[in-house]
């Protein structure tokens, strides 16, 4: 059982079923902690110390992994929103089917190219990594006509990430040129100048 708590104990109080896996460990062990109460069911291939927070955003990229926080819930997860979006948005690769993703109270986003292009891991709330697109990608895909995104959340967060003084002017345009925005682009940092 000590692998089993180490893994706990690194991981803020959590441990999934492919992480027992990965590490060999019998299922019994885990088993064991279950009927003893220090491990809990958080929900299906999740476990946790009863006094440990899985946060929601994990437990939903745990059970679509494919998943990747984009628009306004990677505006809010890199700190350039104060608003706390009221439905998780993801982007999942062509092909992915949303029926169970949109029941789960998620906005699945489909993007038929550059799916994996600029993924970064960042802090959830309740201390757990969640799989997110970089600031840059986030910013410029947030103007895409096609999503429809309030100016009241895209321009703040292009105050705050100018306010940062790490413009990466390179990224941005990188990723104006693959989603067509180029001159929105060019527009939003010519005021910020």
């Amino acid at each position: 059982m000590p692998k089993v708590e180490k893994i706990v104990e690194e991981n803020q109080g959590f441990i999934t079923f492919n992480q027992i896996q990965e590490a060999g460990v019998p299922y019994s062990a885990v088993r064991k902690m279950l009927d003893v109460g220090t491990l809990e069911k958080d929900e299906r291939g999740i476990y946790r110390r009863p006094d440990a927070y899985v946060d929601e955003l994990y437990a939903w990229q745990y059970r679509y992994p494919k998943g990747v926080y984009s628009l306004e819930s990677a505006l809010w997860l890199h700190g350039l929103s104060l608003s706390v979006p009221f439905e998780p948005v993801m982007s999942f690769p062509y092909g992915t089917n949303t029926k169970r993703i949109k029941e789960a109270g998620i906005k699945p986003i489909i993007v038929r190219s550059n799916a994996e292009e600029g993924i970064v891991e960042v802090k959830a709330p309740g201390g757990q990594m969640v799989r997110v697109y970089e600031i840059e990608r986030t910013l410029v895909e947030c103007l895409r006509g096609i999503y429809r995104i309030d100016v009241q959340i895209i321009a703040p967060a292009y105050k705050v990430y100018a306010a940062n003084n790490k413009i990466n002017y390179s990224k941005l345009f990188k990723y104006a040129k693959m989603f067509k925005v180029e001159k929105k682009v060019q527009s939003y940092l010519e005021v910020l100048e």
